[in-house]
């Protein structure tokens, strides 16, 4: 949450698009979150996802991401992801969020609109005994950039 408070200071970047999905455990009540959200950014929860529907909370995350602005960053942070399928993190959590939910999440939003980047963070290739989870974090990038091919975002080049 600490990039998330810096970067609310940004004029450019109007905390009210800010929107932080998959908070899990006891980050919740953190000192950044209660900041974030006097600030008002949108956070939900993976509770608050999975209570409201995976494809009901990516709408509602397009919405508040997309008002008034030109341009959406996604930063994906694997420790969303419950711990089993995310070792190498440096901040495991039981509870996450499950890949397929995740999969299906990023698919909604690189389906709505061009994305100006996309990055991952949290992935600790030194904790990553198996590379779970770097498989996983390769999975996203890979699937966000067809989705935005697939719905016209990207150039799909065909060989002459």
């Amino acid at each position: 949450t600490t990039p998330w408070f810096h970067a609310t200071n940004i004029p450019n970047v109007p905390a009210k698009n800010l929107v932080q999905i998959g908070i899990g455990g006891w980050q919740a009540p953190r000192p950044g979150v209660k900041a974030g959200r006097e600030r008002q950014t949108t956070i939900m929860t993976v509770t608050d996802c999975v209570e409201m529907g995976i494809e009901n909370a990516a709408k509602q995350a397009l919405e508040v991401a997309w008002d008034g602005v030109d341009a959406v960053w996604l930063s994906f942070d694997v420790d969303c992801l419950d711990a089993a399928f995310v070792p190498g993190t440096g901040w495991p959590e039981p509870g996450g969020f499950l890949p397929r939910e995740v999969l299906k999440f990023l698919q909604i939003i690189a389906d709505y609109k061009p994305l100006a980047g996309i990055e991952i963070v949290e992935c600790a290739p030194p904790y990553d005994a198996a590379e779970i989870t770097a498989l996983l974090s390769t999975r996203v990038i890979c699937d966000v950039l067809a989705c935005q091919v697939r719905s016209g975002h990207l150039p799909n080049r065909k060989k002459p």
